[in-house]
């Protein structure tokens, strides 16, 4: 056998060798890459081996608070009496958004989920955000899902007209609620129907046996009209909230609301300038005029020193509010606005402590907004809450100065 024969023969051995080792190797499948979809705007890409369109964001958000009040008001300064520092706050947030075209329409999930960092003071008290006695648990700010024209969820109530363009807002509905809502728009006119549940709003259902309502849903709905310049959006509501006392019976009250915003785009002034003007009235449903809920007259003060012990959610009467908001952009980084708002309760109920009883409430706020880079904004928000009674147990006024930092993605 010569030299070349027993090379050969080596390189065909190590060959059918080589080839029956690779015979027993997992064969890599192709790689999956991800794709942009396009089909609902930017940031959106497919789930790999899917045909839902993703789009995940959020922000990070770093907030302090300081201010001053009267004696009346149970706001932040009570819990630390020689200070008027509202403390640190950190707030996160993921939001994620899921999408997709079917036959019947498109299919749309969304989620914003947060957690929030909290302190109490050292006697325990728990004064909002402003002490931040928050729980460091992460929740559910806003969930839902739609198809087509029907969406259901946990988000904000057909009700809702925002706040103004201040980060505090004004008085106003501004409450998320559990509902279902039906809606068509057509030539920029829009029709919506929902049912929300009325514990969101602190209303109390109580058994047939004492005099209740056993949690009827709220019937919201509303017309909205865009066109150039110009927005509207019309609301009515019809609820069961109020609760009298008659005979040691809880009786409940029907109540109604209704409520109208306009909103103006003033482009000819500066590009990205608005202007909002809101009023809404209710009988027998504080939360929809903002004398209880969002942010709120109660919610601000604390409505404890209000109710005598009992909840100004249910206590049957009439109220009203209204505000104005501008907000004015002055370069491509700045913005600032101003809001003022009014609100007014009359109460009807039988019972002593709110018999007949009223007070007027007065808030201005403005704000600057300065976004050095894409994506992070610097703002100062201040508010100054006034409130005028039949009793001096509630009269007072207060003032806060907010400031966060705030990345969003």
């Amino acid at each position: 056998m010569t030299f070349k024969s027993v090379i050969l023969g080596s390189a065909a051995a190590i060959m059918v060798a080589g080839a029956a080792n690779a015979a027993d190797l997992t064969v890599a499948e192709p790689v999956d890459y991800v794709k942009v979809c396009d089909a609902f705007g930017k940031g959106f890409f497919y789930s790999p081996g899917t045909d839902t369109c993703i789009k995940v964001g959020g922000y990070v958000k770093f907030i302090t608070s300081f201010g001053d009040n009267s004696s009346n008001f149970p706001a932040y300064n009570k819990a630390y009496p020689t200070s008027n520092w509202g403390n640190f706050v950190t707030e996160a947030s993921i939001q994620v958004t899921a999408s997709s075209i079917t036959e019947y329409g498109n299919l749309t999930g969304w989620i914003d989920y947060r957690a929030k960092t909290g302190n109490t003071a050292d006697g325990g008290e728990t004064v909002a955000d402003y002490v931040n006695a928050s729980t460091n648990s992460a929740y559910v700010d806003t969930a839902w899902l739609q198809f087509g024209p029907v969406k259901a969820g946990y988000f904000d109530s057909l009700f809702d007209f925002g706040q103004g363009f201040t980060d505090k807002g004004s008085y106003s509905s501004d409450t998320k609620t559990d509902h279902i809502e039906l809606s068509y728009t057509v030539n920029g006119f829009g029709l919506a129907v929902s049912l929300e549940d009325p514990r969101d709003r602190n209303a109390v259902g109580y058994s047939e046996t004492y005099g209740g309502n056993d949690n009827m849903p709220d019937v919201i709905g509303a017309v909205t009209y865009s066109s150039g310049i110009f927005k509207t959006k019309i609301a009515g509501a019809y609820f069961k909230h109020a609760v009298d006392i008659v005979n040691n019976r809880r009786d409940p009250q029907d109540g109604f609301a209704v409520g109208g915003i306009v909103e103006l785009a003033l482009d000819s002034i500066t590009k990205g300038d608005k202007f909002q003007l809101y009023a809404a009235y209710a009988q027998n449903g504080n939360s929809f005029t903002g004398i209880t809920g969002g942010s709120s007259v109660a919610g601000y003060t604390g409505y404890g020193a209000m109710t005598g012990g009992k909840g100004l959610d249910q206590v049957p009467g009439d109220s009203w509010s209204t505000f104005a908001s501008y907000k004015h952009v002055w370069t491509d980084r700045v913005w600032s606005a101003l809001t003022v708002g009014y609100a007014k309760f009359d109460g009807t109920a039988d019972y002593t402590n709110w018999a007949d009883r009223e007070f007027d409430a007065f808030r201005v706020g403005g704000a600057v907004n300065f976004t050095p880079v894409k994506g992070l904004d610097l703002m100062v928000d201040a508010a100054y809450n006034k409130i005028d009674s039949d009793t001096a147990a509630i009269d007072g006024d207060a003032w806060s100065t907010t400031i966060w930092l705030k990345r969003s993605w």
